[in-house]
C-alpha cells in the first residue's frame, strides 16, 4: 500500500487488525508508539475522546472469553499496551499480556485520488472506522457488503469491516461484542 495514503501508522509491521481512521491525535513532542506509557501520554493530551478510542480498540483485540471479566481488566491491559508486540522492541523482554490480537492503527489521509489502487490483504483484517475513514479508502456503495447485525451498523467482506466510528454513542458494547467475535470465529 502507498505510504501517502495514510499521515499516521503506529503498532507492529505485521498485525492481526489494522483499524483506520480519519484524523489523527494531537501527540506530545518526541512521542513513541511503542513506549510503555504511550497511551497514556495519548489520553493526558487528548482526554476522554481519544480514551474511548483505545478503549473500543483494546476491547475488540480482546481474546479473552468475557471481555467484562475481573471488570475488565484484561482489556485494560491490552489497552496500554495497545501498539506494542509480544516483547519490548528496545529490551528485548517478553510483555506479558492477556490473550489478544495486534493492531495498528493509520490515519487515512483527506483527498485520497487512488482508490482502485487500495488493496486489503486478506491475512489482517482491517476496520475502516466511521463514514469519512470508509470514503476516503474508496467506499462509497456499501451495499456490495454483507450485514453483521439488523440495524446495519456493521458491514463486511472477507476481512473487511466498515464499522461505526470508534465512540459508544455509535459503538456500543453490543456491537463491540459482535465486532469481536465475528474476527475470533472467523480467525483469519
Amino acid at each position: 500500500m502507498s505510504s501517502g495514503l495514510y499521515s499516521h501508522i503506529w503498532g507492529p509491521m505485521n498485525p492481526d487488525i489494522i483499524f483506520y481512521l480519519p484524523t489523527p491525535p494531537e501527540l506530545p513532542a518526541h512521542w513513541q508508539a511503542t513506549h510503555p506509557d504511550a497511551i497514556t501520554q495519548l489520553v493526558t493530551l487528548n482526554g476522554n475522546h481519544w480514551r474511548k478510542i483505545v478503549t473500543i480498540m483494546a476491547k475488540i483485540c480482546s481474546l479473552e472469553h468475557d471481555i467484562n471479566a475481573n471488570k475488565g481488566i484484561n482489556w485494560k491491559q491490552i489497552r496500554d499496551q495497545l501498539f506494542n508486540e509480544h516483547h519490548d522492541p528496545q529490551t528485548g523482554k517478553h510483555i506479558n499480556t492477556p490473550s489478544r490480537l495486534h493492531c495498528q492503527l493509520r490515519i487515512v489521509n483527506p483527498n485520497i485520488e487512488h482508490h482502485d489502487e487500495i488493496v486489503f490483504l486478506p491475512e489482517f483484517w482491517h476496520i475502516l472506522c466511521g463514514k469519512e475513514a470508509q470514503q476516503r479508502m474508496g467506499i462509497s456503495d456499501p451495499r456490495q457488503y454483507t450485514s453483521l447485525d439488523e440495524k446495519q451498523k456493521i458491514q463486511h467482506q472477507h476481512t473487511v469491516l466498515l464499522t461505526p466510528y470508534l465512540d459508544y454513542r455509535q459503538y456500543a458494547n453490543a456491537l463491540i461484542e459482535l465486532t469481536r467475535q465475528h474476527i475470533t470465529l472467523s480467525k483469519v
